[in-house]
């Protein structure tokens, strides 16, 4: 099944083409977007004008064009904060049906909250624990407290970008005096909200949409001088943002069209954003946010596909995010599941048994865990050099909840599982800790691999016995396990030279 939607925001229009699958995830098939800045000049006497509703309406024509080409078999299409207060919202909406045969839902300032806390804890890892959203658009700021159930808390607020540049931002550079009442208009608003936030908890926030991804890819920029390649996960923090802000204080709108990491179509609104971020950090008494690479628009797919109760879902019932999306990428990429499975299981005993030598945490184990999982999508796309295909397949498909150092590791360890390892000195964006650690769990992995050579499941369990030179591995099997002995034997190289230690793998009674 695909599907259209189309987001009428306040200062942009987005069409988000999917596919739905039978186990409920979805592939993107298209993206546009179009800066229309539908609220120009509505917010005083809260009418949209002709001009920006005509650059609404060209968009939109072009956008279900699109849709069509894609063959989408439903469309989908709301309204937000500019159309939500416009008092000639109707004949907007009449137009629009007119032109392109949309039927628009304009929808309410707690319900955007409740599909933007969706998205965001569907691509950001909040291991059932209390979190906070923050959802900041042209003409609305939400926010929302959740534990990924319930919601207790959705709040919109008029404090889009939008919104307080028309109101507050009268020169260029900007004027101290101005930031300062935005910034008291701010706190009136949301301090008693704040307050009551602070007292329920929350152990993180979350921030989504465009003006917290721009944000989080200049503080990148400005801090390891080269683009900011995954959003998702990414942690701006206070310390990094004020100094960005710093420099925007300074800067002309010219100057600002030539900002490394922002998009020159939000040059205008960005110091608005600054200054608005900066206060939610202060008001909320948080020193970072993580940034959620999805919104609004995930979330109305994610409540669409919720509403389907397809039974397929039940594989993957109870799966945190993670997890579910690890199997959806395996999946897609027709990997042997039953294989997979019993590396991860070989890979994980590995991992225990020889903690002594690697000292690694249970971060490092659960990334091994779904590079084990993942270990041969690679033969998707070719068997010649699959591992490196299979790299380059888990750092470009968006896995959803993982940190970008953590795909980046996960992609590694899976590329360790056969052939040389020399390439993680090419990946800049790893420590070298991470590296290090992305080794040895390749060479885990790689003789977890060997140990199920045939994909039949022949070794039950294993141990390893440790001392200083030597490690040997002693393996149970249910059957004749010849040719995992001589593969895992064969896969000892990389082991051998993290660890130091000769490696032996014998079959032998396993200690019960």
């Amino acid at each position: 099944m695909k599907i259209a939607v189309f987001d009428i925001g306040t200062n942009s229009i987005h069409l988000l083409v999917v596919e739905i699958r039978d186990d409920r995830s979805f592939e993107i098939l298209d993206h546009e977007k179009d800066t229309t800045r539908l609220g120009d000049g509505s917010f005083e006497n809260l009418k949209l004008s002709k001009q920006a509703m005509r650059r609404a309406f060209d968009v939109l024509e072009r956008f279900v064009k699109i849709a069509k080409r894609n063959g989408v078999t439903r469309t989908v299409a709301v309204a937000t904060s500019a159309v939500r207060e416009a008092k000639n919202r109707d004949e907007f909406l009449r137009e629009v049906k007119r032109r392109t045969g949309l039927r628009v839902r304009v929808i309410s300032g707690e319900e955007e909250a409740r599909l933007v806390y969706l998205a965001a804890v569907s691509s950001v890892e909040t291991r059932g624990q209390k979190a906070m959203a923050i959802d900041i658009g042209g003409g609305s700021l939400e926010l929302i407290l959740g534990d990924g159930i319930r919601t207790p808390y959705l709040g919109c607020f008029k404090l889009g970008v939008a919104r307080l540049t028309d109101r507050f931002v009268k020169s260029d550079p900007p004027s101290k005096k101005d930031l300062r009442k935005l910034e008291r208009h701010v706190k009136e608003e949301l301090a008693k909200t704040a307050k009551k936030l602070r007292k329920s908890g929350y152990s993180m926030v979350i921030g989504t949409a465009g003006t917290m991804i721009s944000l989080a890819s200049m503080v990148f920029q400005a801090e390891k001088r080269r683009p900011l390649q995954l959003v998702n996960h990414f942690e701006l923090t206070r310390k990094g943002l004020e100094r960005v802000h710093r420099k925007l204080l300074r800067t002309t709108l010219k100057d600002r069209l030539k900002f490394p990491g922002l998009e020159p179509k939000r040059a205008d609104l960005i110091v608005a954003g600054s200054a608005l971020v900066l206060a939610l950090m202060n008001l909320l008494k948080v020193k970072k946010i993580t940034i959620s690479d999805k919104g609004i628009r995930e979330g109305i797919i994610l409540d669409y596909v919720e509403k389907l109760r397809r039974p397929a879902a039940g594989k993957d019932s109870g799966m945190g995010i993670r997890e579910k999306s690890v199997r959806q990428l395996a999946r897609r990429c027709a990997s042997n599941e039953p294989h997979a499975d019993h590396v991860a299981k070989l890979a994980d005993r590995l991992f225990e048994e020889t903690r002594p030598l690697h000292r690694l945490g249970d971060r490092e184990r659960e990334i091994l865990r779904h590079a084990a999982l993942l270990h041969d999508i690679g033969h998707y796309v070719s068997f010649r050099k699959h591992h490196k295909h299979t790299h380059y397949l888990i750092v470009n498909s968006d896995l959803d909840g993982f940190e970008p150092e953590e795909v980046e590791m996960i992609g590694l360890t899976a590329r360790y599982h056969r052939k040389s390892a020399g390439d993680a000195d090419q990946i800049q964006s790893l420590s070298r800790d991470a590296k290090d650690a992305a080794l040895a769990l390749g060479a885990i992995l790689r003789v977890a691999d060997g140990l199920d050579r045939t994909h039949s499941g022949v070794i039950e369990s294993l141990e390893c016995r440790l001392s200083p030179g030597a490690a040997v591995v002693t393996v149970r099997a249910r059957r004749d396990a010849e040719l995992e002995l001589w593969a895992a034997a064969e896969r000892s190289d990389l082991f051998e030279r993290v660890f130091k230690r000769r490696l032996t793998v014998q079959l032998g009674k396993v200690r019960r």
